[in-house]
C-alpha cells in the first residue's frame, strides 16, 4: 500500500498544542521549506497551538525567503491538514491571518521516521 502524502488533501482536523504537534512534524517526511515554515510559526502559536498570526512578510522576513515561498508552504502544511486557517486577515487594513496548529485524521497514514527517528516507521516508505 502506498503512504499518504502530506500534501494530500485529509478533512477532519484536531487542533493540538505545539509541543505534540512539534514532535509529530518532526518525524513527517514533508519537503525541508514547509517543515521550517511549520516549525518557525509554532514560535508565534500559544503554548494550545493556538493564535498564531505573524503574516507572510514578516514570515519572509525572519526566515530569509521570498513571500511566495512562504505562501506556496502555507498552502501545503493547510492542504495537508498541519495548520488551520482559523480567521483570514484584512490585507488593506494589514491584518494577517491567524492559524492554529492541527493534526489530520489520518497522520498515522502519513509518510514518517519512527518515534526514534531512525526510519520510517510501519507500512511507511
Amino acid at each position: 500500500m502506498e503512504p499518504t502524502t502530506a500534501t494530500t488533501m485529509v478533512h477532519q482536523l484536531k487542533p493540538v498544542d505545539t509541543f505534540e504537534w512539534q514532535r509529530i512534524v518532526r518525524r513527517i517526511q514533508i519537503p525541508s521549506s514547509a517543515k521550517y515554515l511549520g516549525l518557525m510559526m509554532t514560535t508565534y502559536a500559544n503554548a494550545d497551538g493556538s493564535h498564531i498570526l505573524p503574516g507572510v512578510e514578516r514570515l519572509a522576513r525572519v526566515m530569509c525567503v521570498s513571500e511566495p515561498t512562504v505562501k506556496r508552504n502555507l498552502a501545503l502544511l493547510r492542504n495537508a491538514g498541519l495548520i488551520e486557517r482559523t480567521k483570514q486577515g484584512n490585507r488593506h487594513a494589514a491584518q494577517a491571518d491567524e492559524y492554529r496548529l492541527t493534526m489530520p485524521s489520518n497522520v498515522c497514514d502519513l509518510a514518517m521516521l519512527d518515534p526514534d527517528e531512525h526510519s520510517t516507521s510501519g507500512n511507511h516508505r
